[in-house]
């Protein structure tokens, strides 16, 4: 939630940045399609309205440092295609993310449960490797990474200035 003043007294839901890119695509959409009709006005100062009210940017993503303990840098063989190629990562504790505070672009963070030995192989990458490796393709949500011989599945895209720790490119749950 973030804080509003002055007139706008109030919370609203705060956005991270691709509901907020989502929010401008579709304004912006709506808002070129009516320039066409006799009411651009109209539309317009609803839609800034809405656009003020209905999402208020936070700028509170900034991560902070996750303690020492909860993560281990580790690198990934990931085989695409019959190459390979080597990838920094990190396997992660529950605390991590709570510790940096910053939720993914795309997709989901890590669930409980995914913590155990037992769970689905799952990982996120970073905003940098997705645009690199997937193109900036949203469908890789869902999609299977081969790394270290085994399968994951991509669950979540980090927003491009998340690099925690530095130089990282798939973060994984650390079991145990």
């Amino acid at each position: 939630m973030a804080e509003l003043g002055g007139p706008w007294r109030g919370t609203v839901p705060a956005c991270n940045s691709g509901e907020t890119f989502l929010l401008y695509s579709l304004g912006k959409a709506v808002l070129e399609d009516n320039m066409k009709s006799c009411a651009p006005v109209v539309v317009a100062g609803i839609l800034s309205c809405f656009l003020t009210v209905g999402c208020f940017q936070n700028h509170q993503e900034t991560p902070s440092n996750p303690p020492a303990t909860s993560y281990q840098v580790v690198e990934f063989e990931l085989r695409d295609s019959g190459s390979s190629q080597k990838v920094r990562g990190a396997s992660v504790t529950a605390a991590f993310f709570q510790n940096t505070k910053v939720a993914p672009l795309l997709g989901r963070s890590f669930l409980p449960e995914e913590y155990s030995s037992s769970r689905q192989q799952v990982a996120i990458v970073s905003h940098r490797f997705w645009q690199q490796q997937f193109g900036g393709d949203p469908r890789v949500i869902g999609m299977t990474m081969h790394l270290n011989q085994q399968n994951f599945t991509v669950i979540g895209i980090m927003p491009a200035m998340f690099d925690v720790p530095s130089g990282i490119d798939i973060w994984v749950p650390r079991t145990g």
